[in-house]
This record gives structure tokens, sequence and C-alpha cells, in this order.
């Protein structure tokens, strides 16, 4: 029985008929993380509580309470059921990831871009991963390819969790983490590709990709919110910077998901090379 319907029944002498409920939820390990409007709010332990019964894999339920805060991505839910131990394991595609995800970001909508990247890059390439939180992006390369990645988390308790993950998918060899702004601790002229996985005003970050880049150019994977009718001029200033940087570029723009009404969530693969 599907989620929504299961709830409809469960809680069918409880709530009001013609109140929204969620459709589903993001398991991470065993914590589900569900998103509910301002008239279910009020209902949320209930909606916990069958959750629990819904999911035997699921030992603990968190509801949203608003956006993600800041540079360092701080998630904003509540526990509304189960167990106060929301530390846990989750595991995708083979790769361990430790995370409390009550308290980092660990985007589901992401995942078929990990998949992505981890079949792009080649063997021998050096990554830079500018905003690498738990290893999202950096564990998944790392564990398919024979790369050597540097993984930047301005984030200290991502970052601990980051350097546990690295030990427990047996990648000390290939993944070397540093704490602090990728503004500042970026390696220069080192990198194939460099990953920006951060999701607000990313292009500001871009002269800082394109000084991680090798001389002769490679590819920058910038992730970025903004609404459709903005595409073309952020893509202009793609170029621009690209250009004061000595480079050419070519950019090819990609759909994630829906991040809010009106704005989507973007990739673009920035393809550079060095002037003739």
């Amino acid at each position: 029985m599907r989620y929504r319907n299961f709830l409809r029944r469960e809680l069918d002498t409880i709530v009001p008929n013609d109140l929204m409920l969620p459709s589903g939820y993001h398991l991470v390990g065993h914590v589900a993380l569900v998103n509910l409007d301002s008239n279910s709010m009020k209902y949320a332990s209930l909606i916990g509580e069958k959750t629990l019964e819904y999911d035997k894999r699921i030992l603990s339920v968190a509801v949203r309470t608003g956006p993600t805060k800041n540079v360092t991505r701080l998630p904003s839910y509540v526990l509304v059921a189960g167990s106060n131990n929301t530390v846990t394991t989750h595991i995708e595609g083979g790769v361990k990831f430790r995370l409390d995800p009550l308290r980092l970001t660990f985007s589901g909508g992401n995942k078929r871009e990990r998949m992505r990247l981890r079949k792009v890059v080649k063997d021998g390439e050096k990554i830079v991963d500018m905003f690498s939180c738990v290893g999202q992006f950096a564990l998944h390369i790392a564990k398919s390819v024979d790369v050597d990645v540097t993984a930047i988390e301005i984030n200290e308790d991502a970052f601990q969790f980051l350097l546990e993950n690295i030990r427990l998918n047996g990648l000390e060899k290939r993944v070397t983490a540093r704490l602090g702004d990728c503004r500042e601790v970026y390696p220069k002229s080192t990198a194939n590709r460099v990953i920006m996985g951060y999701l607000h005003d990313t292009i500001e970050y871009l002269p800082f990709a394109l000084e991680t880049l090798v001389k002769n150019g490679g590819t920058i994977y910038m992730h970025m919110n903004s609404p459709e009718s903005k595409l073309k001029s952020v893509m202009m200033k793609i170029e621009h910077t690209c250009k004061n940087h000595g480079y050419f570029s070519t950019i090819h723009t990609r759909r994630v998901k829906n991040y809010s009404p009106g704005i989507e969530h973007y990739v673009f693969d920035i393809t550079t090379m060095t002037e003739a």
C-alpha cells in the first residue's frame, strides 16, 4: 500500500478528510525525513508514529521546519517520533555514509548526479570537491575510479563525518580531506575536474574553481538554484568569468529537480580550454 493511502487509512477518524497528507519521505539510514504543509504540522507526531509502523527500517522520524541555512548547509528538522539517536549509516551505490541527517544535509535528489559522475571520471584524474559535506560526491568517485580526490568542507561537524567515511570505505589512499573555506584552502592548478555541490550563489565561487583547474583547462560541475528565466544571464556570467581567467568555455545545463516554487536546481557542466 502506498504511504499516503496507508496514512489516510490509519488516521481516517483522527484527521480531517481534506488534510493533505505527505506522499512520501526521504530515508537516510534509519531516519525518515518528512515534509508537511502548515495544516499537517499539528498532526506531526501522529504521522511520525504511523510512519514508524509503515516501514520497519525506520527508527526515527523528523519533519522539516524550514530551509537549509547558510554555507554550512544546516538542515531544519525536528524529531517527532522514534529514537533520539539519529546518527546513522546510509548506504548508496555500495558507498557507506555515517552522518546525522538532522544536523547535516544529505540530498536524495542528487543521487542521479552522484551516479553519473562516477561513470564519467577517468583513472588517473585529479578531482577537487569544493563543498564535500560528508563525501557524497567525493567518495562515490573514489570508490569507482583510481583517482586523487581533494575533499574540502567548511562545517567541522560534517568534516569529522567525512574523515570517518573515508576510513569506513577504505579510501585513505584516494581521498584527502581539507577543513576550511574552499575559497581559502583550494589547491591551485591541480584539478582535471572540480565539483561545486552548493546551491546558493555558487557562481560567486567560480573564480576559485577556475584557479583550481590545471593550466590547460578541465571540467567544472557547478550546482546552483535559479529560476528558469535567469538561466541565460547565469550562462553569460559563467562565460565572462571563464574568459577573464583565460579560458574558452562550453556550457551544458541540466535540471536536477524542483527546489521551491519557481526555483529549480540546475547543474552547469562547464568545459574549459585555454585560448589559442
